[in-house]
């Protein structure tokens, strides 16, 4: 599937021929002809996010143009539409074309454009049932084929290896000189392995957030505490996930990443963040994030989801059923529900935690940020924490269920 950066250039430039050579070669069909292309770039959900452009192709004799995403991956991406797509025919998009300027690095690809007919906040019981025993079957497809994936070039998310000290002192420069270095001990460091500068990050929020005295009612003296200790001692947090057979992440399968059409089919995106793993952080992750949908109106452009069609426990049991039914004897479930609770702390440590810094790098001091927890939400219309806050009745449930999780450890 590496093809020439001509290609990718025609492509690029919306040039039929090219476009109808690569659809010949998919399709086998030898008389098509695309006879215009035209294209629009798709908005970025994040600052940091990959380029993508929408490519609409109108066909010789066919009234409805077809639709491909071109889309810039990142070495990760590449490897997984390489190496493991193939072997996912139901859950990804195709892959009709990839460009790598170089083995192993990032590339361009061209990926079939999926239909999103049914958004997240219309999710039935059957959709999300059905997302689950998918996720269930990535996972069990690539169950303890850690050599496998590691040859194709994706990363340990619980790499035991040392970060490199001069490479985190040089990366992270700013928390050794400001002080939440000093949040983290040297074993606590080497424990992290490769997770060493989301573990820094994760004490800069904490170092920020008991600068501010806590967030009144979501975020207290007791869930600072359980944060301090586990970036003092993470291996209680790590080795229970350690302790699992490892398979292929996806890595971040959040609402927006599915494609749920009117054919009942689901899709699985945006494969930038795969990585090898337990698959029980996948799931956690899933539905840590299920409450989440987009909200291009708010910053931070989410808001939250009024009921649950499913509860989380019914998905657990979903996919540990689906998991078992594809796998027998060789996976043991209660080894990966007593894990919950590791991977649910390890979810908010290094996803939340580090967002606090960022978030609030504008409140003045403790005073103001206790007064402005005072105010009701509609005083903040019209202003930057209005969608912060918004968000504080879901962050209290996170916190809650992450101290929980934490004195289950």
């Amino acid at each position: 599937m590496r093809q020439s950066k001509l290609l990718a250039t025609q492509l690029q430039r919306r040039d039929p021929n090219a476009w109808t050579a690569l659809l010949r070669d998919h399709m086998e069909v030898e008389e098509l002809v695309v006879t215009a292309v035209s294209a629009k770039p798709i908005r970025p959900h994040t600052q940091s996010s990959r380029r993508m452009t929408r490519y609409l192709l109108s066909l010789a004799g066919h009234s409805d143009p077809i639709a491909f995403i071109g889309r810039y991956i990142n070495a990760a991406e590449a490897a997984f539409y390489l190496e493991f797509a193939p072997r996912l025919p139901e859950l990804v998009p195709g892959c009709h074309f990839l460009h790598q300027a170089e083995p192993n690095g990032e590339g361009w690809a061209v990926l079939d454009d999926v239909p999103n007919d049914i958004s997240p906040e219309r999710w039935s019981t059957e959709d999300i049932n059905a997302i689950v025993e998918k996720l269930a079957h990535l996972h069990a497809v690539f169950f303890d084929k850690t050599a496998d994936l590691t040859n194709a070039g994706l990363g340990l998310l619980l790499d035991r290896s040392a970060y490199r000290w001069e490479s985190l002192v040089a990366e992270q420069s700013v928390y050794f000189e400001e002080g939440p270095a000093a949040v983290l001990s040297e074993h606590a460091l080497s424990q992290a392995g490769q997770l060493a500068p989301l573990f820094l990050q994760a004490a800069n929020g904490l170092v920020v957030m008991r600068d501010l005295g806590g967030w009144p009612g979501i975020l207290g003296e007791s869930h600072l505490t359980a944060v301090a200790d586990l970036l003092d001692d993470p291996v209680p947090l790590l080795e229970p996930l350690r302790q699992l057979p490892y398979t292929l992440l996806h890595g971040d399968p959040n609402n927006r990443r599915w494609r749920v059409t009117v054919f009942e089919d689901q899709r699985l995106t945006s494969w930038q963040t795969a990585a090898i793993g337990p698959g029980i952080c996948d799931l956690i992750s899933f539905i840590e994030q299920f409450s989440l949908l987009d909200d291009a109106e708010s910053a931070p452009n989410l808001r939250t989801r009024p009921t649950w069609p499913v509860d989380e426990e019914t998905m657990i049991d979903s996919y540990m059923l689906a998991l078992s039914q594809r796998l027998g004897n060789r996976i043991n479930t209660r080894a990966m529900r007593q894990a919950i609770p590791a991977a649910r702390c390890l979810y908010v440590l290094t996803n939340w935690f580090p967002h606090f810094a960022t978030w609030f790098e504008e409140m003045p001091n403790r005073y103001t940020w206790q007064k402005v927890n005072r105010m009701a939400d509609h005083d903040f219309v019209d202003t930057p924490l209005h969608g912060f806050l918004q968000l504080r009745p879901y962050l209290a449930n996170v916190f809650e269920r992450f101290l929980l999780a934490y004195r289950s450890l």
